[in-house]
């Protein structure tokens, strides 16, 4: 009974740390699959077909599961609040299967498209396999019953027999959730330098970046609301105009990229804002120089562009049954231009928090922003995205060099 009583409060320490990075992530899935798979739709078996007819779309899509599931999924598996209940005299079985059954909740949604696509067997194997990646993402560094585990998920996601996908799953996750476990509360030299290294910029971007997932995750679940409903627009409109050319539709991608991202970024850019000030005492602290702490604002929010772009280009792939090269095409335009589109409209966002008198300013600039890409797509094509890049390195320059002024400027006010 005693064990049963701790696998409870696990679960409620689970659930309690990622209901607020789960709940934005489900109502966006739930509002692209209501159209997506609406009456006149796209079918759960149609999908799959597409996925499994082309291994390049596969992979993209579970990349892209992996990345968006990864914070709901990692504080799930092993809370934060619950380490110091691993000092308690009980099996570690308890805390994995616990860990376990409330990451599958986070992977719900992964299980129900493969379930009602291809059968209780194929959901189970897609939920063990999306659990195994997970774990495998939060457990660094990685040892060779990492990278076995990692093999099995790889055979999991591209074997066509459904046994041997099931038990290469069910291995994978066997081998990964005790290594997340075990590995959660060591503080090893790679954790600790995080995905960009020992680079300035790279830790402030993933600060804010992780301050603006923690703190306001209703921000980019819009974001990602947005362009996921771009994606969806993609066929239709690709099709009411007779698009065929890749080319064509790639232009069409570019215009719908410029105008879907743009409103849903401007709130994650006045996030990132945020979470930069918060962190501003620690800035100062170490002697940050504001030009570093603008350049790390307009990363972070880059990377939450680039990953709209990628939600839009899938969504759009899935929606024209793309083939190889034009989901490829689709996911470089749509990633580039959410990536600049992001990095740009920080610095309205940070003209807008430095003065009250000026607090539209980052929605005017999203408008104008949104207007320009769409009509550079419109006139020049997909050649539009050199002049988009040009023009946003030009602005995130300039943006990082006015950093010292407008703090001076926000100071004063």
């Amino acid at each position: 009974m005693r064990h049963l009583a701790l696998a409870k409060i696990l679960v409620v320490l689970s659930m309690r740390a990622a209901y607020p990075l789960a709940a934005p992530l489900l109502l966006g899935i739930f509002l692209v699959a209501t159209v997506l798979f609406g009456p006149n739709g796209m079918s759960p078996p149609e999908a799959l077909a597409v996925m499994r007819a082309s291994p390049t779309l596969m992979t993209v899509l579970w990349a892209g599961w992996l990345v968006l599931g990864l914070p709901a999924a990692r504080a799930a598996l092993v809370p934060p609040s619950g380490t110091y209940l691993r000092w308690l005299p009980s099996p570690r079985l308890v805390f994995h299967l616990a860990g376990a059954v409330c990451a599958l909740v986070v992977e719900a949604p992964w299980m129900l498209l493969f379930g009602r696509g291809e059968g209780l067997l194929s959901a189970a194997t897609a939920g063990l396999a999306a659990l195994a990646g997970h774990a495998l993402a939060a457990t660094r560094p990685w040892g060779a019953r990492e990278a076995f585990a990692a093999a099995g998920v790889g055979l999991a996601v591209f074997a066509r027999v459904p046994p041997l996908a099931f038990g290469a799953a069910l291995l994978a996750a066997s081998l990964s959730v005790p290594a997340a476990f075990r590995r959660a509360p060591e503080a090893s030299a790679g954790v600790n330098r995080g995905p960009f290294g020992r680079s300035p910029l790279g830790a402030l971007a993933s600060t804010f970046l992780l301050g603006v997932l923690r703190s306001e995750p209703a921000v980019v679940g819009r974001a990602l609301a947005l362009a996921a409903l771009a994606g969806l627009v993609l066929p239709l409109a690709a099709r009411g105009h007779d698009l065929v050319a890749d080319a064509s539709i790639g232009a069409l991608a570019l215009g719908l990229a410029a105008v879907a991202l743009s409103p849903g970024l401007s709130g994650a850019a006045a996030a990132v804002v945020r979470a930069e000030r918060a962190a501003s005492w620690l800035c100062d602290a170490t002697g940050t120089p504001p030009g570093t702490r603008a350049l790390a604002a307009a990363l972070a929010c880059g990377i939450l562009g680039a990953t709209s772009g990628l939600v839009l280009a899938t969504v759009g792939a899935l929606g024209l049954h793309a083939p190889l090269a034009l989901g490829a095409r689709l996911v470089v335009l749509a990633v580039a231009s959410g990536l600049v589109t992001g990095a740009i409209l920080v610095g309205g966002a940070r003209e807008a928090e430095a003065s009250p008198r000026r607090g539209d300013r980052g929605m005017v600039e999203a408008l104008v922003w949104a207007a320009f890409g769409a009509a550079a797509a419109s006139l020049a094509g997909e050649l539009s995205l050199a002049v988009i890049l040009t023009v946003g390195i030009v602005r995130v320059g300039s943006a990082a060099r006015r950093a010292e002024v407008l703090r001076r400027l926000r100071g004063a006010a």
